[in-house]
């Protein structure tokens, strides 16, 4: 028997190249949400990367001083976790929300997952936001649980997304002076995640990412179509502006973002094309019900979800195992 390398493994470059071509292309919404944000925007993402970094070398070390072999012999895995926790951050979390998120990132699920199942089971950045965001949510002896855990905002929850009348908020909300709706969800936002103040510009690099880095593709894809149908579908049966309502359900930062930065690591999604394209179908379902009942960060539980059944997608198709095949001598 020759084992070969598994498919989904080899993706033509190297891991460090790999997560160095995924930060280059992450420093443009960085930079976006600087300019439009301010300073608020940059101290999370240093508070972000920061302290996943001073974890990262202090295990390092730690594990050099031992004569063991490093986790992670490069920072570069860690800075673009780190990276991705402060651009999916909300504009208005507190500094040591966005501190503890990436302490709980980089110590439980980047090397905890490691060290104790050898592999990645869930996105490591959307697990750990998931797991303090609703964890703090439900701790009702808090003074305001839903308003520190953010994920279930107030409000968000007021929102009446299933009618053409109590969608107009949304009109309202992201109403500028200078910009409509429509063209503030696509262009140019300063609510919601960090990383998509501008979903355009987060469409057009993620695009060009998924090709210089070949991202999987697919998961994009059918994410992006799948909530665009819905949201059109949902448009023309309530009544109202169609089109806000695809703006509004695909270019918020807790989707766009996502879909390119989240959805497509490789540890942690299907490695068969089909599967791929379920994943992506389910996750945009799962995304979408949450947000008509005003979860609109909710795609983060709905990724974490669907990373625990990866393997299941890939058994729809997969009947036998990658990598062997019987060589003649």
């Amino acid at each position: 028997m020759k084992s070969e390398m598994p498919p989904h493994i080899h993706i033509g470059t190297s891991k460090d190249k790999f997560m160095l071509k995924t930060f280059t292309a992450m420093l443009v919404p960085a930079f976006i949400a600087v300019l439009a944000i301010g300073e608020v925007a940059f101290y999370h993402l240093m508070i972000a990367v920061g302290t996943a970094l001073g974890i990262h070398y202090l295990i390092f070390l730690m594990q050099r001083l031992k004569n063991k072999k490093p986790t992670y012999p490069t920072p570069y895995s860690p800075l673009v976790a780190a990276m991705i926790v402060g651009l999916s951050m909300p504009v208005l979390a507190p500094y040591w929300l966005t501190a503890s998120v990436s302490a709980l990132m980089i110590l439980v699920f980047k090397y905890g997952q490691g060290y104790f199942f050898t592999r990645k089971y869930v996105n490591p950045a959307a697990a750990a936001k998931a797991l303090l965001l609703v964890g703090l949510s439900i701790m009702i002896f808090l003074s305001e649980p839903l308003r520190t855990g953010l994920i279930f905002h107030p409000h968000h929850l007021r929102l009446d997304l299933l009618s053409a009348e109590g969608f107009s908020s949304v009109d309202r909300f992201y109403s500028t002076d200078s910009l409509t709706a429509f063209r503030s969800l696509i262009l140019w936002k300063t609510h919601g995640w960090l990383g998509g103040v501008s979903g355009l510009a987060v469409l057009v690099v993620g695009t060009l990412l998924t090709l210089w880095a070949k991202l999987k593709w697919r998961i994009i894809v059918s994410l992006l179509l799948t909530m665009a149908i819905l949201a059109a579908a949902t448009g023309f049966i309530t009544g109202g502006y169609v089109l806000l309502r695809i703006a509004f359900h695909v270019f918020t930062g807790s989707v766009i973002f996502l879909a390119f930065f989240m959805a497509t690591e490789p540890q942690t999604t299907p490695m068969t094309y089909t599967g791929q394209y379920l994943f992506g179908f389910s996750l945009a379902l799962l995304t979408f019900g949450l947000q008509l009942f005003n979860v609109l960060g909710g795609s983060i539980i709905a990724l974490v979800i669907l990373n625990i059944f990866t393997d299941k997608f890939d058994k729809i198709v997969l009947r036998k195992p990658y990598g062997h095949r019987e060589v003649k001598t």
